[in-house]
């Protein structure tokens, strides 16, 4: 099924190659740097760089003078722009508005990594995804699935006006026993775990970034059970290289050394047979390291069976290998997809849980 829906549809690249419009890239930076280079290596050329009235000032970016839009339609008229920029909720609703003046594509490039979920992986991937669709416990999440595949493939932000909210399955979070979470930011998931569940045991912070782990301590101070750890969590115990770049530019792998732990580690599963703290729940939104603390928690997952939330979009490939590798793990799991309103298609989220 799979391989027939996605066949049809034109990739980026090849829409891209036939495309009679000027190409402008639309924003600058990491993001840009990253889609440039892959319509490079596919043999697209561009026409220049534009950005929003407000960010023009006269710069250049990757050899082109960089010129607000209005201006570029002046000189073209209507223009082919290629997104590379994130935005959320009500603020990317203008891209929309955009889009019945000008062709909007939208290369899905990982925030972590190389490598792409394009149509020709998807391709290649057909019934590992089909294996992944089949998973899934309700309609939403397939619906959901499929119109990512389809967006991934052709770049076209329409098939992202799916959005169910980040709302986790009912009786997801109830539980008398520990909760996890990682990348815990500012507090803020802290604070919502506790919304829905004022009965856990305790709930153990991690955030490796030094300056959001002190809003972490301030927006947790009072917290029944909170304990905040200024450290990342991966496969093991040890030091992991950290470079602070606040929010989706904080990543692990390179910069100074940071402390890491692993959740089986740190819960006391350091086999299948330990008699470790009971873990109810466990969030994963860990920039790029979302599958590593995935492999440091199996003991924990297997003695404990927590329900877990776990980010689905750092990585091209987190989107097919981490559902699978849960599943690998335990085979009872009932497996959801949950996704916000975002361009690209950021903030995908997988809740798997035993259920009541």
């Amino acid at each position: 099924m799979i391989f027939d829906i996605i066949s049809k549809i034109p990739s980026v690249c090849e829409s891209l190659k036939s495309e009679a419009l000027p190409i402008f890239l639309y924003g600058m930076g990491n993001g840009a740097e990253k889609i440039y280079a892959y319509l490079c290596r596919n043999g697209i050329e561009i026409s220049g760089v534009v950005a929003s009235d407000g960010f023009v000032r006269g710069q250049s970016f990757l050899g082109h003078e960089v010129v607000s839009i209005s201006e570029a339609e002046e000189k073209h008229g209507r223009l082919c722009l290629v997104i590379c920029f994130g935005t959320e909720g009500e603020k990317s609703r203008f891209l929309k508005e955009l889009a019945k003046k000008h062709r909007i594509v939208s290369p899905n490039l990982p925030v972590f990594g190389e490598g792409a979920c394009d149509k020709e992986y998807i391709l290649a991937n057909a019934d590992r995804f089909e294996r992944v669709y089949g998973i899934l416990e309700d309609e939403q999440s397939r619906s959901l699935l499929l119109s990512l595949l389809k967006y991934n493939a052709s770049g076209d932000i329409s098939y992202l006006e799916i959005n169910n909210g980040l709302v986790p399955p009912k009786d997801f979070y109830s539980h008398k026993m520990r909760h996890i979470d990682i990348g815990a930011y500012d507090g803020d998931t802290v604070n919502e775990f506790i919304g829905y569940n004022d009965e856990y045991s305790d709930i153990i912070a991690f955030e490796p970034d030094k300056a959001t782990y002190k809003k972490l301590l301030k927006n947790t101070t009072g917290l029944r059970g909170v304990k905040c750890i200024n450290g990342a969590a991966g496969r093991k115990n040890g030091k992991i290289g950290f470079s602070s770049g606040g929010g989706r530019a904080s990543h692990c792998g390179e910069g100074e050394d940071a402390e890491c732990y692993s959740v089986d580690e740190y819960c006391g599963y350091t086999h299948i047979a330990a008699n470790g703290t009971p873990v109810g729940s466990i969030k994963i939104d860990a920039e790029g390291m979302d599958e590593a603390v995935i492999c440091g928690a199996v003991n924990t997952i297997y003695c404990c069976k927590p329900s877990i939330c776990v980010a689905l979009y750092h990585r091209a490939y987190d989107i097919i290998d981490i559902p699978l590798l849960l599943r690998m793990h335990n085979r009872k799991y009932k497996f959801y997809l949950r996704k916000k309103e975002y361009i690209p298609a950021w903030d995908i989220f997988l809740y798997v849980t035993e259920g009541k």
